[in-house]
């Protein structure tokens, strides 16, 4: 969630220079107070300002956003969903389905149980235990294949 705040984040920074340009570089002036008192303004004062700045463009811009990721349960490969809004655009729904991205295994997130399940008539081959054993390989969703070792 984090990394939704670095667009906004750039965009603050940036009127934050604006604005000390435009003031003839007062801020740099109060930034360069003595010792203790540049340090106070800056973390309490400009930096607080540009946090809020930066969550206020982001909320503005994503609206109600829910990122998902866990597991596969064929291979144990990390997956990640979003849920949200962004600008008017609207994610579609409560569940998103989409493939593991390493062996293709369909997989049903929903925003409103935080689950992620198979869709119906999937079946699991629960192969991670195997792979990791080096027994079998993870690139044909719906068949065990023996490594030849």
């Amino acid at each position: 969630m984090v990394l939704l705040n670095v667009p906004a984040t750039v965009v603050a920074l940036g009127l934050f220079f604006f604005l000390d340009d435009l003031t003839g570089f007062e801020i740099t002036y109060v930034l360069e107070l003595p010792k203790p008192f540049s340090f106070i303004f800056t973390w309490f004062a400009a930096v607080p300002l540009i946090v809020w700045l930066a969550q206020s463009l982001t909320k503005l811009v994503v609206k109600d956003s829910l990122i998902l990721k866990g597991l596969c349960p064929n291979c144990g490969t990390e997956n990640v969903s979003f849920f949200g809004t962004i600008l008017s655009i609207s994610d579609g729904g409560t569940t998103n389905t989409l493939k593991c991205s390493n062996c293709g295994t369909p997989l049903e997130y929903n925003s409103k149980t935080r689950l992620i399940t198979l869709p119906e008539g999937t079946q699991a081959l629960f192969r991670g235990l195997a792979m990791d054993a080096g027994l079998v390989t993870c690139r044909e969703p719906h068949h065990l294949q023996h490594s030849e070792e």
